[in-house]
């Protein structure tokens, strides 16, 4: 197993893998003066399962949409390197609240981010209290799990 927490998650990915007893796998991020971005890891994938950790919640400079693309590529760059499956770890998915048209030509960006995952190539995408679970399972076509944390903050 190979677990990465990208830029912005390392305190979580930290946390999480010191509850699970295991290390952080290193991993290279570069952002270029004209705004485009590499990451890989720096070690083997190779038939291994590879777990990415990231947020999407927009902070320090990098918007939800930067976040995003920088998850989408670390996937298929593990997918393209061999990794047996990739589970994207998203404690919050944004684009998650416009599941559904309100208004005349309104997106439907939630199924338009399960797309965009799909394409990517990851085996399952794991999140934590999506705004309608069902427009969450129904918007992804690979293994979609829900997480809901509130049965660890109230009874």
């Amino acid at each position: 197993m190979r677990f990465f927490a990208l830029k912005g998650s390392e305190k979580l990915g930290a946390a999480a893998a010191q509850a699970l007893a295991i290390e952080l796998d290193p991993h290279e991020e570069r952002d270029f003066e004209d705004g485009e971005h590499k990451s890989r890891p720096l070690v083997s994938v190779r038939g291994k399962d590879v777990y990415v950790l990231h947020s999407l919640a927009g902070s320090g400079g990098a918007s939800a949409n930067d976040r995003l693309c920088k998850l989408l590529f670390f996937l298929a760059t593990c997918k393209e390197n061999g990794a047996a499956q990739t589970t994207a770890v998203v404690p919050y998915l944004a684009f998650a609240r416009k599941d559904r048209q309100t208004k005349a030509r309104d997106p439907v960006t939630t199924r338009y981010v399960a797309q965009l995952f799909e394409a990517m190539g990851p085996d399952r995408v794991v999140t934590l209290d999506i705004h309608n679970f069902a427009a969450f399972q129904n918007a992804f076509r690979c293994e979609s799990v829900h997480l809901d944390t509130r049965k660890l903050f109230a009874p």
